[in-house]
């Protein structure tokens, strides 16, 4: 008998470094989830640096044994480019666009590595484990929210009263919840109705299947239902062995849905009450005004844009009348592309998706045609068709959403592609040099990026928010002593500059720090006036259109004396941003404070008011000008 051919040490340092690899990913993908899906700054400074290193070790692998190389991984790189080019040169405010970029670069790396890495059975049960155990753990955070504490949340936050009759599990945003709910839900039904698996895997998922549901019922987010009702429906059309059992069976799924749904809108008065305005034609307002705000800017930037991360700086400029909600994006990924990036970037964007749709469905059917049937669910053509239903619903669910603005879905929705995508086969060691020297150069790349922006710009972030966040809650709040406060604010405002001096909102928050110093222990009030001025020169070098930017900068000058300079300042505000009442109250507010115009700033109060009437330092000094005449 010949003996084994020995295993070499490369193979080895291989083998390790890739479960390195695979265990690295899932525990900061949990992690990342965990923490409220990532949207802090805070979060990201550990996952991104977690995400960029162990793609820095995939291309040290990659260099080490060269392997076959999924073509497929490089459909997204015309988009990637295209927005760096958006970033670097035509982004009004950089600090945002970067930010934006960084995740649209997170999520092609961990595509790429779920493709390349990680793919023996028990790697891959791994990464799929990990995620139906966050399903779990989502699913029972939940049920806590519902029954037992609707205010709690991770990290601890409280949830607003906006969502207090709806689960969100680890995220902040229910609707986030659906999105991950739903990426799982079909992969879970298609194992069930298998033929080839055993009794114990398919009361297992349909037990998954049936949680996963419960939960996505609570979120109550009408996005996530109908999303997944209608994947459910063509379920049948893309799984059926002929149109006789397709037509039955489509029939049968949508029979079964009206039933559920009809069922819960009777029996369970949540459910009822989201449902109900849509039965009585009362749809949601909001969405549709910020939606054609996004259109409206991009007819104004037809084929590039207004900017990679854009939307909610020119949002101001664009604002309705009387509509005083503070969108961060459009809750539509795709007329957020579209406004963002214009035409061609929309084209490269909905181009990759559709691209990497096409290569997945040629894997079902290659998958379905090898006609596997050794039991091994990991290899069933079943379970690529679930994952494909996963990324449809989560796909339509962008319509009404913002997914990929939240790391841990944006992460989630890259590996359930992944998975589609991989080849059933070991990959083919391959010796090529071309691998390696891309390998090598990708690994110093993605640590070069790491290093010099990535870092940088979170660690940044998380000081200025943090330091912005406990400011406006004690002048909203009155939690905490502003004299307590104010001393470690302009401490760490003014570190996060020096860390990412792009970062115009940090200077714009350093000069409104530092101007409150005057209110808590008195000083050099022109001095202040004048460092504050500085401060957020910087700020509108980064980003001119920013109307908040103007507002500081008139504060500054007033401290001054600058009456002239100022009043130029706050006028500038108010183009930038005609129908916000904070900015017509600031400039009512100046004004009040030179003599003789009192009328002026009496008919700038009434503007103010006219667009929100609940601005209650508004209301009070109306009734100040107005005691004056």
């Amino acid at each position: 008998m010949r003996a084994p051919p020995p295993v070499h040490l490369s193979s080895r340092i291989h083998d390790a470094g890739e479960w390195l690899l695979v265990l690295g990913l899932m525990a900061t993908i949990a992690w990342t989830t965990l923490c409220l899906g990532g949207y802090l700054a805070q979060t990201m400074v550990v996952t991104s640096t977690a995400v960029f290193v162990l793609a820095a070790l995939g291309g040290l692998l990659f260099a080490l044994r060269p392997q076959r190389f999924n073509r497929a991984a490089l459909l997204p790189l015309p988009f990637l480019l295209y927005a760096l080019a958006s970033v670097m040169w035509l982004a009004p405010a950089p600090w945002l666009a970067w930010r934006e970029w960084l995740l649209w670069l997170q999520m092609w790396l961990v595509f790429v590595l779920v493709l390349h890495f990680g793919r023996s059975r028990a790697a891959s049960w791994l990464i799929i484990g990990t995620f139906l155990a966050l399903g779990i753990v989502g699913v029972g955070m939940a049920a806590y929210q519902r029954f037992v504490s609707q205010t709690w949340m991770m990290m601890g936050k409280v949830q607003v009263a906006q969502f207090a009759d709806r689960s969100a599990g680890m995220f902040g945003i229910p609707n986030s919840l659906a999105g991950l709910l739903e990426l799982m839900i079909p992969a879970c039904g298609a194992i069930v109705f298998s033929r080839t698996t055993s009794a114990l895997v398919k009361v297992l998922c349909s037990w998954l299947a049936a949680m996963f549901l419960f939960a996505l019922v609570l979120t109550g987010s009408r996005g996530g239902w109908i999303a997944l009702s209608v994947t459910l429906a063509i379920w049948p059309l893309l799984g059926g062995e002929n149109w006789s059992r397709r037509l039955t069976g489509l029939v049968t799924v949508t029979v079964l849905v009206t039933a559920v749904a009809v069922g819960l809108y009777k029996f369970s008065p949540p459910v009822h009450n989201r449902l109900q305005p849509f039965l009585a034609g009362k749809f949601e307002s909001s969405r549709p005004i910020i939606w054609r705000v996004a259109v409206n800017i991009w007819q104004d930037h037809p084929w590039l844009g207004s900017g990679a991360g854009s939307y909610n700086t020119v949002f101001e400029q664009y604002r309705p009348k009387h509509f005083l909600n503070e969108p961060h994006w459009t809750h539509n990924d795709y007329l957020n592309t579209l406004s963002d990036y214009g035409a061609v970037g929309f084209a490269l964007w909905t181009g990759a998706g559709a691209g990497l749709a096409w290569v997945g469905w040629q894997s079902v059917r290659r998958a379905r045609q090898a006609s596997q049937a050794s039991g091994q669910v990991l290899l069933h053509w079943r379970l690529k068709l679930g994952f494909f239903l996963g990324l449809t619903a989560f796909a339509l669910h962008l319509g009404v959403d913002f997914h990929t603005k939240i790391p841990a879905l944006a992460y989630a929705a890259a590996v359930a592609m992944a998975l589609l995508l991989r080849l059933n086969e070991e990959a083919a060691v391959r010796r090529s040099g071309g691998i390696r020297w891309l390998g090598l150069n990708g690994a110093f790349a993605v640590l070069a990026v790491a290093w010099f922006i990535a870092s940088p710009l979170y660690r940044a972030e998380t000081l200025r928010y943090t330091s912005r966040h406990t400011m406006d809650v004690q002048a909203r709040e009155g939690k905490g002593d502003l004299r307590d406060i104010l001393p470690q604010a302009v401490k760490n405002i003014e570190r996060a500059t020096l860390i990412d001096p792009r970062n115009g909102q940090a200077w714009a928050d350093y000069a409104h720090a530092v101007m409150l110093t005057w209110y808590t222990t008195g000083g050099d009030i022109q001095a202040l006036g004048m460092v504050a001025e500085r401060a957020v020169d910087r700020a509108i070098a980064l980003c001119p259109v920013q109307a908040e930017f103007w507002l500081r900068k008139g504060a500054a000058q007033d401290m001054q004396g600058k009456e002239t300079d100022s009043g130029r300042s706050y006028h500038r505000a108010l183009e930038l941003a005609p129908q916000s009442a904070d900015v017509w109250y600031y400039y009512a507010y100046h004004l009040s404070l030179i003599s003789g115009q009192e009328m002026a700033a009496l008919q700038a109060i009434k503007t103010c008011l006219e667009l929100d009437p609940s601005i209650s330092v508004a209301v009070a000094l109306k009734e100040r000008l107005m005691s004056k005449h």
